[in-house]
Order: structure tokens, then C-alpha cells, then sequence
């Protein structure tokens, strides 16, 4: 295989966190624009955390309540503990502690924040495929996976089929056609890094089934084969999805992705490789040479 190609490693990141534990003490928050904020001492405290139905009103985190509830007057507030002046996010890492304990079962994990998790899925995907007798995988197991870049189509996007279909009827037909492409599980293929994404996709699926059933909590995940990667493919198809990156549509993908969305250049290094190169997306950026960026970056940065 190509270089790179070997790993496959996925991002869990559950769905607005806090929003969800505080829906799960206290159901009737539920399917409501819903907002988690910490302290009371000016403006109604800060927001921390922000239900998909109070997204759709505007509000964000880092706004304040009374600033939020001009955006949405229906606004539910959950308040995060405090003890001792300060806030206790006891019940958040409790419930974090039992999102790690079903993503355990399935691959060796790397916890990224109370939130987060990287799961190295290479060697459950290389046992699963060896153990695989079905000729092919059966879509229907990977009912909320999309495959960034399909369904791939010749025709112009503004008049063509994709233009009537909602997401969810692309998303099956990009699943159909990359599956399509693959060589079977069975066959002496099996290391096919296209294959091994989608076993890993399968194992997600899996996993993030568990997770809701012991838990109640729902996430978020992302399948390439490497961490940056997998964390840009997280955020592709929120809420409750996953996106399967492979190497073939990061070309396309970077072409138009502000820098600023990839993991690590979020902040003052993304905006210095913004003003020193005179850039803006990643597509621009990958057509620098590592040479030239250490150049401008330094031997352990570029």
C-alpha cells in the first residue's frame, strides 16, 4: 500500500456533551433549544454548550444567556454545578468515563478531551476482514456513513440528479457505489486500504450503536487513516453520522477548506501560515514543498 494508507483510525466526538448528559437528568430538556452555561454573575453566565435546536436560532457557545434567549425567547438553560465557587463538571466526566468504557470493547482508544476520542481500529479491522466470509459488506450495516467525495458523477452538480435528492438519498447512493468498487472481503484483497476504511466504518457503526444503547448518549465520527484526517472528517456530517475520508477526496475536500479547520491551525499557527504564505485554504497551501515551509516555519513546525 501507498504510504499513509496502513492506519485506520476514526474521531469520536459526542454530540453537543453536556447538552445531552443534562437531557438525560432531566428528559423533559429533550428536543428543545437547549443550552448549558456556567455561573450566574453577569448576563445569565456563559454558554457552554448548545442543542441543535437552539443552533438553528443562532445561538452559540461563548454567547451569553441573555443575549441568547433575545435569539430564541423559548430557551431552556441547564446550569453546570459549582462547588466551592468553582464549576464541577463531575457529571460530565462521569458520563465521559461511560462513553470510554463501551468504545473500549472495540478498539484501543486515546481519549482527545471529555468529549473526544481517537480509536485505533487497524488491528480490529485486519481480524474482523480475516474473519469475514461474506462476499460482499452489506450496506444496511452502515446506515449512517457517508463516503466524502460520493457519489462521484460526471454530470454538472446545478442540473444533474444530485440537485433533486435530499442528503440522505446522496448519502445512500454514494454508500452503493463505493461499496460497488471494492474488492471482497473474501478475496486475497484484504489489504485494500478503501476496504479496510470501510470495515473500520462498520466497527464505528457499530461501536456508536452500543454507546447509545448503554449510555443514551449519541456522537459524531470520522474514518481516514490518520488523526487529522479523521478529525476533519468528524465535523463533514453532524449530527449522529460518520464520514469516511479516504485519501482519493482530500484533493477535493482541501480545495475549498479554510485552514483553519484542520486540527492544530485553528489559532494563531493557522493565521501566521495564512499571513506569512499569503494563503487561505489548505488547497493553497499543499502546493508548498516541505522545504519551502521549513523555510518559513522552522525544521519541527513546517
Amino acid at each position: 500500500m501507498e504510504y499513509g494508507k496502513e492506519r485506520v483510525v476514526a474521531l469520536v466526538d459526542m454530540d453537543c456533551f453536556y447538552v445531552q448528559v443534562e437531557q438525560r437528568l432531566n428528559p423533559a430538556l429533550r428536543n428543545t433549544s437547549c443550552v448549558v452555561a456556567q455561573y450566574k454573575t453577569w448576563k445569565g453566565g456563559g454558554i457552554i454548550a448548545v442543542s441543535y435546536e437552539a443552533r438553528a436560532h443562532g445561538v452559540t457557545r461563548n454567547m451569553w444567556v441573555a443575549d441568547a434567549k433575545k435569539l430564541c425567547p423559548d430557551l431552556q438553560v441547564a446550569r453546570v454545578r459549582e462547588s466551592h465557587g468553582k464549576a464541577d463538571l463531575t457529571h460530565y466526566r462521569d458520563a465521559s468515563v461511560e462513553v470510554i468504557e463501551v468504545m473500549s470493547r472495540f478498539a484501543v482508544i486515546e481519549r482527545a478531551s471529555i468529549d473526544e476520542a481517537y480509536m485505533d481500529l487497524t488491528s480490529a479491522v485486519q481480524q474482523r476482514l480475516k474473519n469475514m466470509s461474506e462476499e460482499q459488506i452489506n450496506p444496511g450495516l452502515l446506515k449512517t456513513t457517508y463516503i466524502q467525495g460520493y457519489p462521484q458523477t460526471e454530470l454538472d452538480p446545478s442540473s444533474s440528479e444530485n440537485s433533486v435528492l435530499d442528503k440522505e438519498e446522496l448519502r445512500s447512493k454514494g454508500l452503493q457505489q463505493w461499496l460497488e468498487s471494492l474488492p471482497t472481503p473474501s478475496s486475497a484483497e484484504q489489504n485494500c486500504a478503501e476496504l479496510q476504511l470501510t470495515m473500520g466504518a462498520l466497527i464505528v457503526e457499530e461501536m456508536r450503536a452500543a454507546v447509545e444503547k448503554q449510555t443514551g448518549f449519541r456522537c459524531s465520527a470520522g474514518i481516514s487513516h490518520n488523526k487529522v484526517l479523521a478529525k476533519l472528517a468528524c465535523g463533514l456530517n453532524k449530527p449522529n453520522r460518520q464520514t469516511v475520508l479516504p485519501l482519493e477526496s482530500v484533493t477535493e475536500l482541501f480545495s475549498s477548506l479554510p485552514i483553519g479547520k484542520i486540527r492544530n491551525l485553528g489559532g494563531k499557527m493557522g493565521a501566521s501560515i495564512m499571513e506569512t504564505l499569503k494563503v487561505e485554504n489548505m488547497g493553497d497551501l499543499t502546493r508548498f514543498s516541505q522545504p519551502e515551509l521549513v523555510q518559513h516555519f522552522g525544521e519541527k513546525t513546517g
